[in-house]
């Protein structure tokens, strides 16, 4: 009896199976209809605490190709809005897939105008106009220099905008809204409004002048981002009392290895860069004697300098644990981090869901 079952139970399992293979086309484009629905309702924006500091990493790599991590990218969100540090290459593709909402930007910041930090500036801006069908072009602030920048990529991006303009009609891409408009801007408060404080400081990133990193207010919480530089006391000025401070990462010890790894290949040149980037880069332990230093709540760890498997992140930071004593992370792509108060922290990654 039991074997008859079993053979019924079976056989039944046959006919389903060849069933849904006969039906796979409907049965997939089903799914990818649930797929399509849910994608496009996503509100990441309703689901995080309305008074909370929310900082996203949108891109958490370097110059150096990294499958796994977007060039550099930082973005806040306050009050409902979004405040943009940095648009490394692919970081814009990132943010659009932690379902970020491009309508609610306020704008781009620059740390310093190095290539991976404003490459990916061109297809993002294109995702926003095209996406919310934007009326004006996205701001984006910087050092000096940043209009060259923002006005190189408006004439490379302007054909491609009058295709754009044809195919779709100015109700969907309003010519208004395409390309960016650059601002320079000097050490000081450079956005101050509901209730969010935007202050930009000069860092040490030498050849590279001037370079900033900046600093965000919200209702009594607050976060510090480096961008690339050296160490300085300056840095913990800056960051005093910030609730995160946001750091950029470079391994001296693991940089080493590339560049004596290179100088057995006869790559001469790659061996000198590999020399060369470590002195305007700021150290893991450096980075946590400025968080300690500034009294920052917790530290973490962006522009991973080299980017290893998940497995040896551990070594990425160094004896940094033995010189600051909060919480220490290394970011991914994806991770958002929301501060609700002092010491209180809550860590997701919006691409793991």
């Amino acid at each position: 009896m039991r074997k008859k079952w079993l053979l019924a139970v079976l056989g039944g399992l046959v006919v389903a199976g060849g069933a849904a293979y006969l039906k796979r086309d409907a049965l997939a484009m089903a799914l990818i209809a649930l797929a399509a629905d849910s994608a496009m309702s996503r509100n990441v924006m309703a689901e995080l605490p309305a008074n909370a500091l929310h900082v996203g990493f949108c891109g958490t790599g370097s110059p150096l190709p990294n499958r796994d991590r977007a060039a550099a990218c930082t973005v806040v969100i306050a009050g409902g809005r979004l405040f943009i540090f940095d648009m490394g290459e692919g970081s814009g593709k990132t943010l659009s897939l932690m379902g970020m909402p491009l309508d609610k930007i306020e704008g781009v910041w620059l740390t310093h105008l190095h290539s991976d930090h404003f490459e990916g500036l061109g297809p993002f801006t294109l995702q926003r106009w095209a996406g919310t069908s934007a009326k004006t072009p996205l701001p984006v602030s910087g050092p000096e220099g940043v209009t060259e920048i923002t006005d190189g990529l408006n004439a490379a991006y302007r054909i491609d905008s009058t295709y754009r303009i044809a195919h779709h009609g100015t109700a969907v891409v309003p010519p208004s809204g395409f390309g960016m408009t650059g601002k320079a801007i000097q050490p000081g408060v450079v956005y101050d409004a509901n209730d969010v404080r935007i202050t930009a400081f000069a860092v040490d990133h030498d050849p590279i002048k001037p370079a900033f990193g900046y600093r965000v207010d919200y209702k009594g919480r607050s976060v510090t981002i480096s961008g690339d530089t050296a160490f300085t006391p300056a840095l913990a000025k800056a960051a005093k009392g910030s609730d995160l401070y946001v750091s950029e990462l470079l391994s001296p010890r693991m940089v080493d290895i590339l560049a004596s790894s290179a100088q057995k290949a006869g790559m001469i040149n790659r061996a000198k860069i590999f020399d060369d980037i470590q002195n305007y880069h700021i150290s893991p332990e450096q980075a946590a004697d400025v968080a300690k230093a500034s009294g920052a709540g917790m530290l973490a760890f962006t522009h991973i300098v080299p980017s290893v498997p998940k497995p040896f992140e551990f070594a990425l930071i160094g004896d940094a644990a033995s010189r600051y004593k909060g919480p220490i992370k290394v970011m991914h792509d994806g991770d958002l981090i929301s501060i609700s108060g002092p010491g209180d922290f809550e860590t997701r990654n919006l691409l793991n869901r």
